[in-house]
């Protein structure tokens, strides 16, 4: 270990609470983002925390190998990205913040080479370079990755509760409920029906389904065979499946596309079996 660099690296982690309220003097003021200077004080005290065992780290990076450096580099990005992602700092902040920081660790530096009281050969500073600029390079590489994953992710989480909530199984007895599809199917929301709806059935332990279409304005090939395909799980769930509200206009593309609804339940009005279901529902009841 060369003493230079070891020298460097002392100097870096006795200065990196200073490194760090210099770092804030860049800082722009944003509501909600945790690096605006006017965040709340437990914010901004983490913000320092994570700021100065940055600077540490990648002072750290000047006595390991590449390999070594990017293992530390990961665990650390990973656990800060995943704290960004809670707050309102977008990635172009993020970007920003490596420039400001980038710029400030070489003045750090350059004051510890004017500092000095040796003579430290141009090899080595240009070393330290290499050194520096990799570990800073593959930090912004991990962290952009790392909260581009949380945030995509959050968003698949998000769109699969949308989806699960826009097709709800509604229990109008103990053992019959309904399933009112609304709105336009594609390939992706007719798989998230299928399995909602299975799901939801075989938890609620129904007998009877009641597929509502009349909030369905289109019906082609595919919608049907998704409909035919729930309506064989169900019926494999021991579910009883019955279809109402086909609009006229969705009945005659049907029968345009040669699509057979012969050997499916049908019944042309909700209201009716739905009161029919209450009935039965109430006389069973009163036995």
């Amino acid at each position: 270990m060369d003493t230079h660099s070891s020298d460097l690296y002392k100097y870096l982690v006795d200065h990196a609470l200073d490194f760090t309220e210099d770092w804030l003097k860049f800082q722009n003021l944003k509501s909600g983002s945790h690096y605006s200077p006017d965040s709340p004080t437990e914010v901004l005290n983490k913000i320092k925390e994570q700021n100065s065992n940055y600077v540490k780290i990648i002072a750290k990076c000047l006595l390991l190998s590449q390999e070594e450096s990017k293992e530390v580099i990961y665990n650390w990005t990973r656990e800060t990205a995943a704290h960004r992602s809670k707050s309102n700092t977008s990635l172009d902040e993020v970007v920003r913040n490596s420039g400001v920081f980038r710029r400030v660790y070489w003045t750090y530096v350059e004051k510890f080479v004017e500092d000095s009281n040796v003579n430290i050969p141009l090899k080595e500073v240009f070393e330290w370079e290499r050194k520096i600029n990799f570990a800073l390079d593959y930090v912004l590489e991990t962290f952009t990755s790392t909260f581009l994953n949380i945030l995509m992710n959050r968003l698949q989480a998000q769109s699969t509760l949308i989806k699960e909530l826009s097709t709800p199984v509604i229990s109008l007895t103990s053992e019959v409920g309904l399933l009112p599809i609304i709105g336009d199917i594609d390939t992706t929301r007719a798989r998230t029906i299928l399995e909602s709806t299975l799901q939801q059935s075989a938890e609620a332990h129904l007998s009877m389904l009641i597929i509502d279409l009349s909030g369905v304005v289109l019906v082609d090939t595919m919608v049907a065979q998704q409909i035919f395909h729930l309506i064989d799980a169900l019926n494999l769930l021991g579910v009883k499946s019955v279809i109402t509200g086909i609009r006229p206009e969705v009945a005659q593309t049907a029968i345009h596309l040669g699509l057979d609804f012969s050997n499916i339940h049908t019944e042309n009005s909700l209201e009716r079996i739905i009161a029919d279901v209450i009935q039965e529902n109430s006389e069973f009841l009163h036995v």
